[in-house]
C-alpha cells in the first residue's frame, strides 16, 4: 500500500505538469481584457482532457499526500526511544536525500532560467536576429507567456501547489519505499485506560467530527475541477445526496445531542462537586464556549428562516448563514475539550 500510494504521488505529480505544459487558447479584446477562446477549445479533445487528467492529478496528489502521511505518521512523529535503529537510519537518510534532491532540482532549474533570461534576451533583441536559433527563442518565450496568458493566478496557484507537494512529499516517498519492504511491528498495550462518561462523550463527538470532516473534505475535493465534475457526476450525485440527507441532518443531530450533554454534565458534575478549583476554572471555560455556540446557533436559524421566507432574494443570506454556521464548530470542540477534563470527587474515590 505505501508503495502503491508513492507510485500514485509521482505519477500524478508528472501528470499535474503535463497539463501545466499545455496553454490555453485566447483573445485579446479591444479593451486588452484577456478572455479563453472557448471557439478553439471546444470539440478540442486536447483540452477535454487536459482538463479532466488534471482534476483527477490534483484529486489524486492531495489525498495520496494525506494518505502517505498517515501511513508514515508512526515513523515521522514518534521520538527516537520508541524506534528501532532502522527506522531512525531511514528515516534520518530520507528525510536528508530528499531535501537535498528537491534543493538541487531548484538550483538547476534556476539556472536553466537565468541562462534564458540573459542569453535568450540577448538573441531576441538583436534588431537583426531571424536566425534559427533567435527564432527559437522568440518561440519559446512566446510559449512561456502564453501559459499563464489567459489565468495568471490560477496558473501560479497550481505551480506553487505543485513545488510544495514535490517538496513535502519527496522525502516521505522515499521514507515510504524503503519502510515498504519492512513489516511494521504493532507496540502492546500494556494498560487500557477506563473512561468515565464525560472522556467517552467526547471521543464519540471527536470521533464523529472527524468523518464528518472527512466525507465533506472529500466532497469538497470533487468540484476542484469543473471537467472532472462533469466526468465522475454519477458519483458527485451520490455524494450530494449523501451530504444532503446523511452527512447535514447527522450534523444537526450531532450539535444538539453535543449541546445537552454538554450542559447536563457540567450540571450534574458540579451538583456532585468538582475535584478541585482548577475543575471549576475548566467547567466554567466549558459553560462559555458552549454558551457562545448556542448563540451562534440561534442567529444561523434566525438567519436561514429569513434567508429561506425571501427566495430567490434569500441565497445569499443562506451563505452568510453558512459562514457564521463555521464558527460553531470550534467553540463547541472547546467546550467539549474542557468538558471532558472535568473530574468530580466521586471520581477520585
Amino acid at each position: 500500500m505505501r508503495r502503491t500510494l508513492s507510485l500514485i504521488a509521482i505519477l500524478s505529480s508528472y501528470a499535474m505538469l503535463a497539463t501545466l505544459l499545455i496553454p490555453t487558447p485566447y483573445w485579446i479584446s479591444k479593451t486588452n481584457r484577456i478572455y479563453a477562446d472557448r471557439e478553439a477549445m471546444e470539440g478540442n479533445w486536447l483540452y477535454e482532457f487536459r482538463d479532466v487528467t488534471q482534476g483527477l492529478a490534483l484529486l489524486l496528489l492531495v489525498w495520496g499526500y494525506v494518505l502517505l502521511r498517515i501511513s508514515m505518521r508512526r515513523v515521522t512523529v514518534l521520538p527516537n526511544e520508541y524506534l528501532d535503529e532502522r527506522q531512525i537510519a531511514n528515516r534520518d537518510w530520507a528525510f536528508k536525500a530528499g531535501y537535498l534532491v528537491v534543493r538541487r532540482i531548484g538550483f538547476a532549474v534556476a539556472l536553466l532560467f537565468a541562462f534564458l533570461a540573459t542569453f535568450g534576451n540577448q538573441m531576441t533583441g538583436f534588431s537583426a536576429g531571424y536566425s534559427t536559433t533567435a527564432k527559437s527563442f522568440r518561440a519559446l518565450e512566446r510559449y512561456l507567456s502564453d501559459l499563464s496568458m489567459e489565468d495568471p493566478f490560477g496558473f501560479y496557484f497550481k505551480v506553487f501547489l505543485l513545488l510544495a507537494f514535490v517538496a513535502y512529499s519527496f522525502p516521505m516517498i522515499l521514507l515510504a519505499w524503503r519502510e515498504a519492504r519492512f513489516p511494521e511491528p504493532v507496540p502492546e498495550m500494556l494498560e487500557t485506560k477506563v473512561l468515565n462518561p464525560r472522556e467517552t462523550s467526547a471521543k464519540f463527538y471527536f470521533k464523529a467530527i472527524k468523518w464528518l470532516g472527512i466525507f465533506v473534505s472529500v466532497a469538497a475535493s470533487m468540484y476542484i475541477s469543473p471537467a472532472l465534475f462533469m466526468f465522475i457526476g454519477p458519483l458527485i450525485y451520490l455524494i450530494l445526496v449523501l451530504f444532503i440527507y446523511v452527512a447535514i441532518p447527522g450534523a444537526l443531530v450531532l450539535f444538539a445531542w453535543a449541546s445537552i450533554t454538554t450542559a447536563k454534565g457540567i450540571r450534574a458534575a458540579k451538583k456532585i462537586g468538582l475535584a478541585s478549583e482548577q475543575h471549576k476554572r475548566w467547567a466554567n471555560i466549558s459553560t462559555a464556549f458552549l454558551t457562545m455556540t448556542l448563540f451562534i446557533g440561534i442567529a444561523v436559524g434566525t438567519i436561514m428562516y429569513i434567508g429561506l421566507s425571501k427566495m430567490p432574494y434569500g441565497f445569499p443570506v443562506l451563505g452568510y448563514a453558512l459562514i457564521i454556521g463555521l464558527f460553531m464548530i470550534p467553540n463547541q470542540a472547546i467546550s467539549i475539550a474542557f468538558y471532558a477534563k472535568l473530574k468530580t470527587k466521586e471520581d477520585l474515590v
